[in-house]
């Protein structure tokens, strides 16, 4: 039992030491709070392990713990070793810290009253994580989608000594991600076992949490980013798909962050946040097919930033968005590659798995009944709490007040990504699942997959202070 429990903790620990050696030569001159750097070391190991074993898969190598752990390892140290040479002398960052707003807890009463609040918000976060391990590591893979286009996939990648090519399995176009992850998680336990193959999950859930709640502490302060934790935890639905084994929750968990680092890059000015973004990018491709779409996206959203900044050359422009471009396309291109060199994506392969075309005058009559389907998941079907009803309840703080920059990005994400699905409904065979009789489960998992950012404009557009108290403080730029 206890060499099963080291063998599971060394399974997140050194995708976790992988990418904190990547972070620190990424960001060689910039100091991230300790908490966010292993947060985010969790999501780009995964990612950097999912690509080494997508290589392994391309050049028909073996799956076995010796190949895995030991050159992952050795990057890992390399990685350390470089960043650290890399290091100032005198080991003082050349910029400071990113720090939390103070807080404002008033005087008497109220500070009572404040600090009271607190406490119980963060009894709620405590319960609420423990229960997400709990449930995970008690209750083995059930849901169908998570034993047909997941599990079953890494019980083959495990079991197979030679993993079969993509046109022998279930699903042939699907991204590997997931299923690779779970195989990994097997072959570190040296034996297959349905419930802990589940850990990638809660861990997940725990690091998206620290940075959804850094984010938000960076652009108010801790109380309103605390708030907006609480309310992350409260959709039925994110607390449900961070305990089972749905491709939906790591999507959403590359997805959100993203956005979140270009938003960073917006306001600290450092490019390393780019690269940083390009590489979840890319991994956010190799989850999901939709992940391709949500590519464009952020291009879109990156040009958005990138034409506002008037303080930067077109020069310095260019640069930037080759630095989130080269690594977040270039991951997204070797799968798909593999995939056209295979012929996976020959005709009448793409409605087997849901992805061909089905374009007629018809369908674009079902728009409303298509937008009536989206409104009735958000407002009434019980899986989101009230987030969405506040979402739009707050909007009306765009007509009132100036609101700050990052909350205008995060709305037009939004709309983007209601709009992405909308044209899949109607431009694909997807409508069955989206909007017609089959889509009681799958368009409330598409919504999961961009559900956080409703609590990060809902946050940010209600927050008391302004663009420029946020400027004053909780910045990275050297003074």
């Amino acid at each position: 039992m206890t060499s099963l429990a080291v063998n599971l903790a060394l399974s997140i620990l050194l995708p976790c030491l992988a990418g904190y050696g990547c972070l620190l030569l990424i960001f060689p001159k910039h100091v991230l709070p300790v908490d966010m750097k292993i947060a985010l070391a969790y999501g780009l190991g995964l990612g950097l392990l999912a690509f080494w074993m997508l290589v392994l898969y391309i050049c028909h190598q073996p799956f076995n713990l010796l190949i895995l752990q030991v050159p992952f390892l050795a990057i890992a140290v390399l990685l350390s070793f470089l960043s650290l040479r890399r290091t100032p002398a005198n080991g003082i960052p050349e910029n400071g810290l990113i720090r939390t707003n103070t807080n404002t807890t008033g005087e008497g009463i109220w500070k009572i009253f404040h600090i009271a609040f607190v406490v119980i918000l963060w009894l709620y976060l405590a319960q609420t994580t423990l229960y997400v391990f709990w449930l995970s590591m008690t209750i083995p893979v059930s849901s169908w989608d998570a034993v047909a286009s997941v599990a079953f996939k890494a019980k083959i990648f495990y079991f197979e000594k030679i993993p079969p090519p993509l046109d022998l399995l279930p699903h042939k176009s699907y991204p590997l991600f997931t299923p690779f992850m779970e195989s990994w998680v097997a072959f570190n336990l040296g034996q297959w076992d349905d419930v802990l193959i589940k850990i990638i999950f809660p861990c997940a859930f725990l690091s998206y949490l620290v940075i959804h709640y850094k984010f938000l502490s960076h652009f108010t302060n801790r109380s309103w980013g605390l708030l907006g934790s609480v309310m992350l935890l409260s959709s039925n639905l994110f607390i449900i798909h961070a305990t089972d084994s749905y491709r939906d929750f790591f999507l959403m968990y590359y997805n959100c962050i993203t956005i979140m680092l270009l938003l960073f890059f917006n306001k600290n000015q450092i490019s390393a946040f780019l690269v940083l973004a390009g590489l979840f990018a890319g991994f956010a491709t190799f989850t999901k097919l939709e992940g391709t779409a949500f590519l464009g996206i952020y291009l879109v959203l990156l040009a958005v930033i990138l034409i506002q900044q008037n303080n930067s050359s077109g020069k310095e422009k260019l640069k930037n968005a080759a630095k989130f471009c080269i690594p977040g396309i270039g991951i997204c291109a070797v799968f798909h590659i593999y995939k056209i060199w295979n012929h996976i994506l020959k005709e009448g392969q793409g409605n087997i798995d849901k992805t061909g075309l089905e374009l007629t005058w018809q369908k674009f009559g079902l728009i409303p009944q298509i937008i009536a389907k989206f409104l009735q998941d958000l407002f009434l079907s019980g899986n989101w709490n009230i987030v969405w009803i506040l979402a739009f309840l707050s909007l009306v703080q765009f007509t009132r007040k100036r609101k700050a920059f990052e909350a205008k990005i995060i709305f037009f994400s939004l709309l983007l990504f209601f709009g992405l699905y909308i044209a899949v409904a109607v431009l694909t065979t997807n409508y069955i699942w989206i909007a017609g009789v089959q889509s009681s489960t799958t368009l409330s998992r598409l919504i999961l997959h961009f559900f956080p950012l409703s609590v990060l404009l809902i946050i940010l557009l209600n927050y008391p202070g302004t663009s420029r108290d946020r400027t004053k403080t909780s910045s990275l730029n050297p003074k």
